[in-house]
């Protein structure tokens, strides 16, 4: 059959998707389509049935509930800390050979242990039970980014993580207080080594460009002056450790405020700015809207923030029962970063893969969790829209549903490879290699080449002509609102197999066997297109 990739180009999706200048409706009305589009910038994603609880509570009680924390609805992952003590004197106790061996040891039990905890992660978000926490993790771990290529340590970085999710909704001024202190960021920007001696300047510029004031609202006086007020914050085996001895306690101005400043006192100076509160308010509008704020907007949203003294979860309140967060410039403008296609992808399919398939998915589409391509996160927008990306989602999208192979995606397996390069070996011995590489792809969690999930079923119960279980189709599929050539495309495609199938009036559900591969072929090419990329 014909593929719909070649019905429209990625520019010309593109270019009628971003963000155009309209007003807002006056008022917010609740239906399915602004449902959808919380559930998208509030969590990952929403199958049917979420949608339509959703329209049952109204716009209050879901944003509500979506606030809502009460402790953890599951046990707190447990990461395990390398054993105290001097690890080098140790060391040096071994001979080359086994020092060699038992730091390769580590290193396979520290990333064992990070491989771990992110499929606990991204096994969250596709679970959806406390999403907008996940989401806010996610937005801080791009925020106050750290990366386990300089850290080197999957305790410390888990930490910080847990740090993340325990403040995701509370006070940005708690989480500002924690994230100074916590030994992943001490360690990524090299606060660790600070002396009063040789203050090191990486984490106090990041601290004023990038977490709080943001370009322009500081000089480079301030930025020597934060260095000093910080020299002795270190860490030592994973946990905060202030340095008396390597701390500068002389009179400092930051900002025009002088004094001994301590690190506190710093984080309060930069909190009494108007320009970080700008700048807060800033970053999480540009998240979850996708597009910069206008500056009337900024300051009402700033002002809230200041009022409410740093409330994550009063300003995301306002936001999400803002007619204007539900306005046409803004919905379905936002292109999915390669999480939230996946996350998303399979939870509006009702799936639930391993989440290590969508860990490694996400790192070939320019995500990698743990390790932000630079201290200012992943870039995001556009930068996830090119060609070969939306190529590849589309291969993701068809081992979801069972259409194209790990294998495909992924490569031949070390263990495929080994079976093919044996071949010449007598039969029994074949056999047993295979017999290894099946197990080998079980083991790194292959998906079933036939997923349970049944289309045909689930949407031919609200869908009796062609014309309908088009729209149900797309419907279930696509954050957008469904667009109507799109769905006569899939309907004509619908119309062709009925005649060649000669079904007649018979409905869909009366033949699995055709129905069922059809909808995931067609599922498969409507998951690659440029609209399924939008939010």
């Amino acid at each position: 059959m014909e593929s719909m990739l070649g019905t429209c180009t990625i520019a010309l999706v593109l270019a009628s998707v971003l963000p155009a200048a309209q007003e807002a409706p006056p008022a917010l009305a609740w239906d399915a389509a602004r449902a959808e589009h919380l559930w998208n910038r509030a969590g990952f994603g929403a199958n049917s049935a979420t949608l339509e609880r959703a329209l049952a509570l109204g716009p209050e009680a879901q944003v509500a509930e979506l606030l809502r924390v009460e402790g953890w609805l599951e046990e707190p992952f447990y990461a395990r800390k390398r054993a105290d003590g001097d690890l080098g004197k140790y060391m040096r106790t071994l001979s080359a050979e086994e020092r060699d061996k038992r730091m390769d040891e580590l290193r396979q039990d520290d990333n064992g242990q990070a491989d771990d905890f992110l499929a606990w992660w991204v096994g969250r978000m596709l679970a959806g039970d406390e999403p907008l926490r996940e989401r806010m993790a996610l937005f801080w771990h791009g925020h106050f980014t750290s990366s386990m290529e300089v850290v080197k340590s999957s305790y410390e970085m888990i930490q910080q993580n847990q740090l993340f999710r325990r403040h995701a909704l509370g006070s940005f001024r708690e989480l500002l207080h924690g994230v100074a202190r916590d030994p992943a960021m001490l360690v990524y920007l090299d606060n660790a080594s600070s002396k009063k001696s040789h203050p090191n300047e990486n984490f106090a510029r990041e601290l004023l460009e990038l977490y709080t004031l943001g370009e322009g609202n500081y000089r480079e006086e301030d930025v020597r002056e934060v260095a000093r007020a910080f020299t002795g914050w270190g860490q030592v085996n994973g946990r905060f450790h202030f340095d008396e001895k390597r701390h500068d306690d002389g009179t400092k101005r930051v900002l025009g405020v002088a004094g001994r400043l301590d690190g506190d006192d710093v984080l309060e100076i930069l909190l009494r700015q108007a320009a970080c509160a700008r700048h807060l308010a800033g970053a999480l509008l540009a998240h979850f809207e996708g597009l910069e704020p206008e500056p009337e907007r900024l300051e009402r949203y700033a002002a809230e923030l200041r009022g409410s003294g740093y409330r994550i979860d009063s300003f995301l309140r306002r936001l999400f029962l803002d007619p204007e967060f539900y306005s046409e410039r803004v919905c379905s403008r936002r292109i999915s970063s390669p999480l939230d296609y996946l996350v998303g992808s399979a939870r509006r399919l009702g799936m639930a893969p391993d989440p290590q398939v969508l860990l490694k998915g996400a790192k070939l589409l320019g995500q990698e969790l743990f390790f932000p391509p630079s201290v200012r996160g992943w870039e995001g927008g556009l930068a996830w829209a090119t060609g070969a990306s939306l190529i590849l989602r589309g291969q993701f999208a068809g081992l979801l549903l069972g259409q194209v192979s790990r294998r495909e995606v992924f490569g031949e397996s070390r263990a495929a490879r080994a079976v093919v390069d044996e071949e010449a070996e007598p039969m029994a011995e074949a056999e047993s290699a295979r017999r290894k590489a099946r197990a080998a792809e079980k083991e790194r969690g292959k998906l079933d080449r036939y997923p349970r999930v049944n289309l045909t079923q689930r949407l031919c119960r609200r869908a009796t002509s062609d014309g309908e279980l088009a729209h149900a189709l797309l419907d279930e599929l696509l954050a957008i609102p469904v667009p109507e050539a799109l769905a006569a495309e899939v309907e004509e495609r619908l119309g062709s197999a009925r005649a060649q199938h000669e079904l007649g009036a018979d409905p869909w559900s009366a033949r699995p066997e055709i129905a069922e591969p059809l909808l995931r072929e067609l599922a498969h090419e409507i998951l690659a297109l440029p609209e399924a990329q939008l939010e």
